[in-house]
């Protein structure tokens, strides 16, 4: 009933849609292809400096008075990039990996410091918990970094940015490839594209995309498999209007594991030696996942006339979701042996969203202003069944991580667990005026939100209830030769349950960034180099009540400063690069009080003054890639030849770990910090048409990552849990398109 109603809804918020193109339908068909593609700024192959996401209108990025990177469909192909984790490598301010070699079945990064929300077409992914939806990449055009508070275009979401994703979508020319993949731990991999018009005249469009994948994880025990569908079409009765559907049916009945290693003899040197990069935490036959996902997208576009133009998106997701886990813990003094706790949930959301804007570009003297008005709304509800348990008591036996045992039996730790239902809901409203006198660009934004939440649990219900009202301010002068100094000041919020001890409500979790830089791109060239500076605080948070224990108080301040560089572009014909550099100084401004049952007088996570865990200060990486093929001087079988390489840099950041003591009470903790680390990504391609014989069309390319093979641990996000990065991993492809 319920996927019934909101396909209802979806269709009711699409009739003006469809009636203002009924009214259309007599016209001249029209190149079909929605106005996304010419937002697009290609990480190296440059087709148009704009991006949609930062302000919901087509704003060049060197206009643009804040730092935005986008990644289009040509770069994640040759870094064979297949996640957001892996599209985001090159990228300044973007911590990506942070469980490193387990979690691929979760998008897990930070953006200047704070884990972001992922959005596709511009509409936040959400489910529970534990089901949260992964979007797999042969799907995706291109990918958005919003770096810095979003929240006045997209509502609820942390102050370090966020992420969107673009769809692929159907083409007015008939085209597709067929890919085949093989690669070391034992990886198979096959995807089909395929799009077109469908009539004579090009009004209606299709594309079908489908793949399959499996290998095993970087881990023992562990295994990786998906399958997907996506069957799309669009109606473009002419070219100022468009409707596009997208379906999609996405399964991974495998999805590795979801552990971690101790950090003493992962991250901190252990007497009885390294462990494994490949040990496994968990028990293989306990451990399960399998995540199912439906989802159905319309896209609407409507241009007026060159003045005023109309967009409204909807999707309607599913996602169904069962895990299983025994994990790591805590080590005991003998450094061998690690406590382990396991459980895991069983949870099926729904979530609906939608967002329209109008936009207007009108004058007033001599200013020039585009002024943006919208609506959006999600609502998300579904029932999850979630616990977990430690310790040998109840039933999780430890493990020695020099000599483990796995097969023994566990028990059903879900048995008897109520369920738990929960229903979010946030509408939001927003405004925005861009001005432009000149080379001066001004840009003003404001949005209201109303967030409403209740999760009730054996008739138990608690809900809440916030508002908040976000704005951003910015300015930049753009000079004729191609610089363009700017400055902004953005905010952000998050929903906040809880109360003090005087039984006041918290109030929403907050955020503020001022952001300064310079961006430069070359008159006539697709090359911008971006320097950026940026004070970021998240405010309001909850921390221990040092008066009343038991309880918060919201005083706590999260402070990050840094400095980015960025650069992506071409030096000549075929010849592309890119570069990034972050400074990150991030610390507990205001946290909790110090602990006083500590041996050693280190402090956890979130006392006042502390660095929080795994946030390097230091990153640096540059790619280079030739493609051959684009030198006109270059003829004959050579010209088919793609070469790149690339080095990321990532230093050391915090971790902790706890030892529970023989003789007191109190815990021995100990701050530390892991080992930076240089890594080496490779590609090698080959144009096979070159060859002739009617090989046009065929390309084949090797992608190697961590070339060298180089042992690292990606971050110690969590007290006593680390992850080691993953090992090197070589794909050899075979692409036929046409």
């Amino acid at each position: 009933m319920r996927l019934a109603y909101w396909g209802v809804s979806l269709a009711a918020l699409m009739m003006p849609a469809v009636a203002a193109m009924a009214a259309e339908a007599e016209a001249p068909a029209a190149v079909a292809d929605d106005d996304r593609k010419a937002t697009i700024v290609v990480n190296g192959q440059l087709t148009s400096v704009a991006s949609i996401s930062g302000t919901k209108t087509q704003a060049p990025l060197i206009e643009t008075p804040q730092s935005i990177t986008v990644i289009d469909n040509d770069e994640l192909v040759l870094r064979n990039a297949l996640s957001i984790n892996q599209a985001l490598t090159y990228v300044a301010g973007v911590g990506p990996n942070q469980r490193g070699n387990v979690a691929v079945r979760y998008d897990q990064l930070t953006i200047r410091g704070f884990s972001p929300a992922t959005f596709l077409d511009g509409m936040r992914l959400q489910g529970g918990t534990y089901s949260s939806p992964q979007i797999d990449f042969h799907r995706i055009e291109s990918v958005d970094v919003i770096k810095g508070p979003a929240s006045v275009l997209y509502g609820n979401s942390t102050p370090g940015g966020l992420v969107n994703m673009t769809s692929k979508v159907p083409q007015a020319e008939a085209a597709g490839s067929i890919e085949v993949a093989a690669g070391n731990f034992d990886l198979l991999r096959g995807a089909v594209d395929s799009t077109g018009p469908i009539d004579s005249q090009g009004r209606f469009l299709y594309r079908i995309i489908g793949g399959a994948e499996k290998s095993d994880g970087f881990v023992d025990y562990a295994e990786n498999e998906r399958y997907y569908f996506s069957p799309m079409i669009s109606f473009v009765p002419d070219a100022a209007t468009s409707l596009t559907l997208i379906a999609a049916y996405q399964r991974d009945p495998k999805g590795g594991s979801y552990g971690s290693v101790p950090p003493i003899g992962s991250a901190v040197t252990n007497p009885n030696g390294q462990i494994p990069t490949d040990f496994y935490d968990g028990e293989p036959s306990y451990e399960a996942f399998d995540r199912k996902q439906y989802s159905l997208s319309a896209l609407f576009r409507r241009d007026f006339n060159e003045a005023v133009r109309y967009r409204a998106n909807a999707r309607y997701i599913k996602v169904k979701q069962h895990y299983r886990s025994v994990y790591n813990s805590s080590m005991l003094p003998d450094l061998r042996t690690i406590v382990r706790g396991g459980g895991g949930s069983d949870e099926e959301f729904q979530t609906f969203t939608f967002d329209n804007n109008i936009a207007a570009k009108v004058a007033t003297g001599p200013i020039e202003h585009e002024i943006l008005a919208g609506l959006d709304f999600i609502h998300n509800e579904g029932t999850g069944y979630q616990r977990f348990v430690t310790g040998a008591a109840n039933g999780i036996p430890n493990l020695d991580i020099y000599a483990p045992v796995y097969f023994v039996a566990i028990p059903d730790v879900l048995a008897g667990v109520p369920p738990t239902y929960t229903r979010r809901g946030q509408t939001g409203v927003y405004a925005q005026d861009q001005l432009r006198i000149g080379g001066l660009n001004l840009i003003g934004s404001i949005r209201k939100d109303w967030y409403r939440q209740r999760s009730t649990t054996s008739g138990t219900s608690t809900v809440l209830q916030q508002s908040k009202t976000t704005y951003r301010a910015g300015a930049l002068y753009a000079f004729k030769f191609g610089l363009s100094p700017y400055f902004s000041y953005s905010t952000s919020f998050e929903p906040q349950s809880g109360v003090s001890v005087t039984g006041q409500l918290f109030v929403p979790v907050t955020g503020r960034q001022y952001e300064a830089g310079l961006k430069f791109q070359p008159p006539g060239t697709d090359t911008i180099l971006t320097l950026s500076v940026y004070d970021l605080a998240r405010q309001n948070v909850p921390v221990s009540d040092p008066n009343n224990p038991g309880y918060s108080v919201q005083v706590g301040e999260t402070k990050t400063r840094g400095i980015e560089l960025e650069g992506r572009g071409s030096i000549r014909p075929g010849l592309e690069f890119s570069l990034a550099g972050t400074y990150m100084d991030a610390e507990f401004a205001r946290g909790n009080p110090p602990a006083t049952n500590v041996v050693n007088g280190a402090q956890q996570s979130g006392v006042t003054g502390t660095r929080p865990l795994a946030i390097p200060k230091w990153t640096a990486s540059s790619f280079l890639s030739y493609d051959l093929s684009k030198n006109e001087a270059i003829t004959g079988p050579i010209g088919g030849l793609t070469i790149g390489a690339g080095v990321r840099y990532v230093g050391g950041s915090d971790g902790i770990y706890t030892l529970a003591t023989n003789t007191t009470p109190a815990t021995t903790l100990t701050r530390f910090r892991t080992s930076g680390y240089t890594l080496v990504d490779a590609v090698l391609g080959y144009d096979l048409g070159r060859l002739g014989g009617g090989l046009e069309g065929f390309n084949v390319a090797v992608n190697a990552s961590n070339l060298f093979d180089k042992r690292h641990v990606t971050s110690c996000l969590s007290t006593n849990w680390c992850w080691f990065g993953a090992p090197r991993t070589v794909v050899a492809s075979l692409r036929y398109k046409w």
